[in-house]
């Protein structure tokens, strides 16, 4: 078989691989789960009210499910959708509301906020996606966390937290279910590390 005929054939193969590996992409459903950290914020007591806004309608697919990320091939398009059965909103939420509790506060979740709450916090501007790239040999991750968290003393806004979180790794073959779950939950981890702080300082400070 001479040159001419071996380029064209090397050719075909390749991209008959990418057009299999492509059409075995699936949509994959993962956990949004939350622990507390490990470190102490410190003994606080009070209540604190936590709320939401969500400013945009969150990605659903036909049959209701979250959609929280996009499985892609090498080259970036969409070949599939990560799909989860909460709201990022929603996950969000509830890992505040648990570090708060962590913390002592008797935290509750009120929409609307009571009239001149001693202690509140309203997420908003919610904006989280996973994008994995999927290449032959290896594949690529990329998520990133981003939401705004006003803080309010007694009726009134304190100040505005702009939160955000990023990683970007690559990693031989396929990134598991599992490791998209850490990922997630690493994100949100350090989220509330540099929220449920600056909550602590202003209240002791109010």
């Amino acid at each position: 078989m001479n040159a001419r005929r071996v380029l064209p054939l090397f050719l075909y193969l390749v991209m008959l691989i990418s057009f299999l590996s492509g059409c075995a992409t699936i949509d994959q459903k993962i956990n949004l789960t939350y622990k507390p950290l490990d470190r102490s914020f410190s003994r606080n007591s009070g209540e604190v009210f936590v709320s939401r806004i969500d400013t945009d309608a969150p990605l659903r697919n036909s049959k209701g499910e979250w959609i929280v990320g996009s499985l892609n091939n090498v080259h970036g398009v969409r070949q599939a959708d990560l799909l989860s059965d909460r709201s990022l909103g929603e996950w969000i939420t509830d890992a505040l509301l648990l570090e708060l509790r962590q913390s002592g506060y008797t935290a509750t979740y009120a929409a609307p906020l009571p009239a001149g709450a001693a202690r509140a916090i309203v997420i908003s501007d919610i904006n989280a996606f996973m994008n994995v790239n999927k290449g032959t040999v290896s594949s690529e991750t990329k998520h990133e966390l981003k939401f705004n968290s006003d803080i309010t003393l007694n009726g009134q806004k304190i100040k505005t937290l702009s939160i955000a979180t990023r990683d970007s790794k690559t990693v031989a073959l396929n990134v598991s279910r599992e490791e998209k779950e850490r990922i997630m939950l690493l994100s949100l981890q350090d989220a509330m590390q540099q929220l449920i702080p600056e909550l602590i300082v202003l209240s002791n400070n109010k």
